[in-house]
């Protein structure tokens, strides 16, 4: 992975003026003591237990060299340096584990990429569920939490890294940098912020969380404001059997998000930023708890970026398996699986690709801007696609007054028959990206006595129109399965 990144991309743009700059130098400063008594405290233990002096200790501590050579000018923190990449944005990959004393230590409870458009100044968060199957190769998958467990059992050390960069092929997204924390350092980073403050969306009950010797405890939450520690903020984000429309990963995971939102402007307030003692603090839990590759410089060097973010431009995306979700569940030999609802990936590797479009703003993208007639007929072997297709199209704004079977099925390509001379370019595109089709020309021929026509397609079937009004004919091949649900049965 690069090294060209920024970890301050927590940040918002609040101040002007003199204001800005005092705050520049108070965090600096607030930064620099911090870290300086934490250090100090570490080479007096370490003198005390080696029996040495503690300027010779001090030497030996971790980042004192990164140290030597931010002051020489030798090091490479430079914040224009780690937010510059060829495509003017950051992706960071954040991995929470259970960590020391749970259960599956080491399998993933939270994967979200992180992305900030250095250029545009925004932030988008992309939450993956922890049941989505991962594919391994001879059409044989495994759970996704499961991959950062088996790269640090076969690679001691290096399992973010390698989990990133697995991540990264995936996804087909270039991944900068990793972040792993485990709930213990969860817990502990927020109670060194002074707890954080949310809103949270629904009251919910959960009878079935995870208490020690393997027994269970209830937790609770009601709706509304709420100021949480750090023992109750890992609880919130970890519930996976609450009432109320909040058992599933998906509520979870959109409640992690907002956990993140609170801890980013916790973390940047004043009170925390010019308080040396919970900095000390904070460096502490990174140092025990989070696992990067970016240093403590790397994070210092990127902090004047603050200024330049605007909090309102944060979008908050997660995969789910809704009815307009991206994923569909499958069993697979038992296990309960979640599979993209495109099997080749194209659609979740769109919004990785684009993680700062809303779901909104991408539904809106796909509404046709006039009028458009379509007719769907199915080419493959599933039953009734056809309609579930045209149901689609309906909700999208479509008009589609007629569906039936194509001629011939087993199509592998979805096709579109332009019926309009090419009038409408621009719907024409859409359509393409909805429905992944090949894209081809027809004449209609008008059938006598009838407001009937016929079209020859490319494999010389006959294809008959229903309608005068038809501007597209669209053949339904397996290209398009995963427009509705990939995994039906075909027929026999």
């Amino acid at each position: 992975m690069s090294k060209d990144l920024s970890v301050d991309f927590l940040e918002t743009s609040t101040d002007r003026g003199a204001k800005k700059k005092t705050m520049i130098i108070a965090v600096f400063f607030a930064c620099f003591v911090g870290i300086l008594a934490t250090l100090g405290a570490a080479a007096s233990y370490r003198a005390a237990t080696h029996g040495t002096s503690i300027f010779s200790e001090f030497g030996r501590l971790p980042g004192i060299a990164e140290i030597k050579e931010f002051a020489s000018g030798d090091g490479t923190a430079d914040a224009n340096a780690l937010a510059k990449t060829p495509d003017d944005r950051v992706n960071i990959l954040f991995l929470g584990v259970g960590g020391e004393g749970h259960d599956g230590g080491t399998l993933t409870d939270t994967i979200i990429l992180a992305s900030i458009d250095t250029k545009e100044k925004k932030f988008a968060m992309l939450s993956i569920p922890r049941d989505l199957a991962y594919p391994i190769g001879n059409s044989k998958f495994r759970k996704i939490n499961t991959v950062h467990a088996l790269y640090e059992m076969n690679h001691p050390g290096e399992g973010a890294v390698k989990t990133a960069e697995a991540m990264s092929k995936l996804l087909a997204v270039r991944i900068d940098h990793v972040v792993r924390v485990d709930f213990q350092g969860f817990s502990k980073f927020i109670d060194a912020l002074g707890g954080i403050d949310i809103e949270i969306e629904r009251s919910f009950v959960d009878n079935s969380y995870p208490a020690p010797n393997h027994k269970y405890q209830t937790v609770s939450f009601q709706k509304g404001p709420a100021h949480l520690d750090g023992d109750d903020a890992l609880k919130y984000v970890r519930s996976r059997h609450g009432t109320n429309g909040e058992g599933s990963d998906f509520a979870r995971s959109r409640r992690q998000q907002i956990v993140i939102h609170a801890i980013r402007d916790k973390l940047l307030s004043m009170g925390t930023l010019a308080n040396p003692k919970k900095l000390s603090e904070l460096y502490g839990v990174v140092s025990d708890h989070i696992a990067s590759d970016l240093s403590a410089w790397d994070m210092i060097a990127l902090a004047p970026m603050a200024k330049d973010f605007n909090p309102d431009s944060i979008t908050m995306r997660v995969l789910t398996d809704a009815p307009d979700g991206e994923l569909v569940p499958a069993n697979v030999n038992g296990a309960y699986m979640l599979f993209p609802r495109k099997p080749d990936w194209s659609e979740i590797r769109t919004i990785a690709a684009n993680p700062f479009i809303t779901k909104e703003q991408e539904k809106a993208q796909l509404q046709p801007k006039t009028d458009v007639v379509l007719e769907i007929k199915n080419g493959t072997n599933y039953e009734g696609y056809a309609f579930r297709v045209s149901q689609k199209m309906k909700s999208l704004g479509y008009k589609v007054p007629d569906i039936g079977n194509a001629e011939h099925r087993g199509y592998e390509r979805s096709i579109i028959y332009d019926l309009t001379g090419g009038q409408m370019p621009e719907e024409l595109v859409r359509l393409k990206k909805i429905i992944d089709a090949d894209i081809s020309s027809a004449e209609p021929h008008e059938i006598p006595d009838s407001n009937e026509r016929t079209i020859t397609t490319e494999d010389m079937a006959t294809e008959t129109l229903s309608s005068p009004k038809t501007q597209f004919l669209i053949i339904l091949g397996e290209s398009s399965l995963g427009l509705i649900q990939p995994y039906a049965t075909p027929s026999q």
